[in-house]
């Protein structure tokens, strides 16, 4: 329970709970299409201003950000997201309104009044200047994301169901898709016949809570039946019903899990890679290659799966204890850098890298099949696994197997292995402290040898020191 515990906090204690900058800044266009200023909120993600970043970043467009406590909430859930590793950093711009229904209602496709530009406007006001101005302003991607609440979701699914959209993903919460006798849900039918292949990224939801949901729920259900029939290989859909949401409630479950899940799809995260790792159907290389491949069709970016990203997922495996998947992308690291163009000194650099990882891992693999067998009393095969991993040239930061093991070679009759790895904690690691092993009943057997009061004198002494 104690290693445990110590092993939970070193791993929170990695996490970037600290004093990382973030930052909002307001901007004011001076807007040609709206003929007046024109307010812009920008939230810079923490990573953004770290030392050296040189990175760019997917853009979030956030509409209704005039009601400062809704942009800070979502910049907030982004920012806490970053710094836990849970979710892509992105740049969020707050569209601040004041005619909603005037600039996110759709265009009434029956209305032969010029004048009624509505969605269509707020659509070239974004297009043709607040993205350039923000392309222009900061470290951006060609990915760009609409979120959206009631109207505001309203208008992001009107805008992604066009063939030549300005978002690649949106997330919406409540849309209101009953106007017009379901034009945006027409709209949609009409988009996908005619881009069955494309690779957007909707995730939207409806509460039951309340007349308007109700109403709403008929017509995002009619678009979630159709969405199904079409069966898009490439497009990602999802929509979600929340029981006992009402409307002023969805916002923040829907951005929660939208969010994440447009995460999950733009980088391979820790629990997809681990999904990834104990799916026997396919091996780990191939695995990575096919969701690169889709990376680079979902994004429109180019994502090479470089040695420096195999390691990384390799390393990361290997913190989960995925060690037979870990040695495997090891593996096919080493041979990509045959294949690579890098110089000798950074080939043997590499080389270097992943002779050492290899080696832990396959001490660590044969560790963990060594637990598996103490754990159903076989303490004769798991000191056998024992003995070979620790006759592998690997001592540093292996005090904690090695404790683990004293009590196995106890039970397996194996005295004098026992009192080696004794031996070492006491002396070599200077271990502190013998009360994991006085009262350790599988250690009894060792207590009649005349080498056991000396090492326990040993350990009570480096804790005093």
């Amino acid at each position: 329970m104690k290693l445990t515990f110590i092993a939970f906090f070193l791993f929170i204690s990695t996490l970037s709970f600290s004093q990382l900058k973030t930052e909002a800044i307001d901007h004011v266009i001076d807007s040609n299409i709206y003929e007046g200023k024109r307010t812009i909120s920008v939230f810079l993600p923490s990573s953004y201003n770290s030392e050296n970043s040189i990175e760019n970043f997917a853009v979030a467009y956030l509409f209704d950000a005039q009601f400062e406590p809704y942009f800070s909430m979502v910049s907030s859930i982004m920012s806490y997201y970053e710094q836990t590793n849970e979710g892509v950093p992105m740049i969020i711009v707050g569209i601040h309104t004041s005619n909603r229904w005037g600039e996110f209602g759709p265009v009434y496709k029956e209305d032969k009044n010029e004048q009624n530009k509505g969605a269509d406007k707020l659509t070239e006001f974004l297009a043709k200047e607040v993205i350039p101005f923000v392309e222009e302003k900061y470290r951006t991607k060609s990915f760009k994301v609409g979120v959206g609440h009631s109207l505001g979701g309203t208008y992001v699914i009107n805008e992604v169901t066009k063939e030549n959209s300005i978002f690649n993903a949106v997330i919406a919460a409540s849309p209101n898709l009953t106007v017009y006798n379901e034009q945006i849900v027409a709209q949609a039918v009409d988009y996908y016949t005619n881009s069955p292949s494309n690779s957007r990224f909707l995730y939207t939801s409806v509460g039951t809570e309340g007349e308007m949901e109700q109403n709403f729920k008929k017509s995002l259900l009619h678009l979630d039946s159709i969405t199904a029939e079409k069966s898009l290989k490439n497009m990602t859909w999802k929509c979600d019903i929340l029981k006992g949401e009402n409307h002023m409630t969805t916002f923040v479950p829907t951005f929660n899990k939208g969010y994440l899940s447009l995460s999950s799809k733009l980088r391979l995260m820790d629990k997809e890679l681990v999904k990834l790792a104990d799916n026997p159907e396919y091996k780990m290389e191939d695995d990575l290659v096919r969701f690169y491949k889709e990376l680079s069709l979902f994004n429109g970016e180019k994502n090479e799966l470089t040695i420096d990203r195999v390691m990384a997922h390799a390393f990361k495996l290997s913190q989960y204890k995925k060690y037979t998947a870990s040695i495997e992308l090891f593996h096919f690291s080493d041979r990509m850098l045959e294949e690579s163009e890098k110089s000798l000194e950074e080939k043997n650099k590499f080389k270097e890298k992943i002779k050492k990882q290899l080696l832990r891992g396959e001490f660590n693999l044969l560790v963990q099949k060594a637990k598996q067998f103490s754990e159903i009393n076989n303490y004769k095969k798991a000191s056998e696994i024992y003995i070979q991993a620790f006759k592998m040239d690997v001592v540093r930061a292996t005090h904690v197997e090695r404790m683990t093991a004293v009590s196995v070679f106890a039970q397996a009759g194996k005295v004098e292995e026992a009192f080696v790895q004794l031996d070492l904690l006491a002396n070599y690691f200077k271990l502190q402290g013998n009360s994991m092993f006085v009262n350790d009943p599988l250690c009894k057997p060792l207590h009649s040898n005349s080498k056991w009061e000396d090492l326990m004198k040993v350990l009570v002494k480096n804790s005093e020191l």
